[in-house]
């Protein structure tokens, strides 16, 4: 079976969503294999995933993320910032074990370019 996908609401107090919706998940990277969602034994097939209706702002978990795990991920690439990173115990409680990274750590070690010409 595919990973798991669950969208979590980020309005505090926001009720969960009860119907479900028919959703192709991507990545980030706007490169062609990034497909979150494709058809199994097929990586280049999309297959629509149902999940809780999501809105604007909400989070979309990936559980076994591969190429999304931080030893994996394309770090700044299109300057997107690292994510955070949770891990869950044996006891099911979450520690969140990587801060999300600030923009501002992208550009720390850019300098002014200074033309002679």
């Amino acid at each position: 079976p595919p990973p798991p996908l669950v969208c979590v609401s980020a309005a505090p107090g926001a009720p969960a969503a009860t119907e479900p919706r028919s959703y192709i998940a991507v990545g980030h990277c706007c490169e062609s294999g990034d497909l979150v969602t494709p058809a199994p034994d097929q990586p280049e097939v999309l297959q629509p995933r149902e999940l809780a209706a999501a809105a604007v702002g909400d989070i979309c978990v990936v559980e076994g993320a591969g190429a999304y795990c931080s030893s994996m991920s394309t770090k700044n690439y299109n300057s997107f910032p690292e994510a955070a990173e949770v891990m869950v115990d044996a006891a099911g409680e979450p520690h969140l074990v990587r801060q999300r990274q600030p923009l501002e750590q992208i550009w720390q070690n850019e300098l002014p370019f200074k033309s002679t010409a």
